[in-house]
């Protein structure tokens, strides 16, 4: 039996805990409404004098309860440069055994595997380059 471990960062959207893999992540950034723009229409904040693109993900799953009055951004690094994920919380570092997805998963946009935590609820493992493509910051790409 072969086992795979990530350590990863433990994020929150309403009750559902993601797992983003930790080597991707570059830093964590609060969000607030002044620090938000919109060029070409993509969501983009100012980071020590440059534009980040980034990506509700809230949004990107279809979370339809009410967003916190302070939300994070995970700064990624993907193939084609930084991106930001908008979680309403970041708890923190955790290790994780990766499992397979079942059926029910398979067809999730953004997910790589799951792990169970510790009160044997299922946390997803995102896949941040996918969610970098679906959200239109792959700049090969025309969308």
């Amino acid at each position: 039996m072969t086992l795979a471990i990530i350590e990863g960062l433990m994020v929150r959207i309403e009750d559902d805990n993601y797992i983003i893999p930790l080597a991707s992540v570059n830093e964590c950034l609060e969000l607030a409404d002044v620090d938000r723009k919109e060029k070409k229409g993509k969501n983009m904040m100012e980071v020590r004098g440059k534009l980040l693109p980034y990506v509700f993900l809230r949004d990107f799953y279809s979370y339809t309860g009410e967003k916190p009055p302070l939300e994070q951004v995970v700064v990624v690094e993907t193939s084609d440069g930084l991106a930001g994920m908008v979680v309403d919380e970041v708890i923190g570092g955790y290790q994780t055994v990766i499992k397979n997805l079942g059926t029910l998963y398979k067809g999730v946009e953004g997910v790589s595997g799951a792990t169970i935590l510790g009160d044997g609820s299922v946390a997803l493992i995102l896949d941040v380059q996918k969610i970098a493509q679906q959200a239109g910051y792959d700049h090969n790409r025309k969308r």
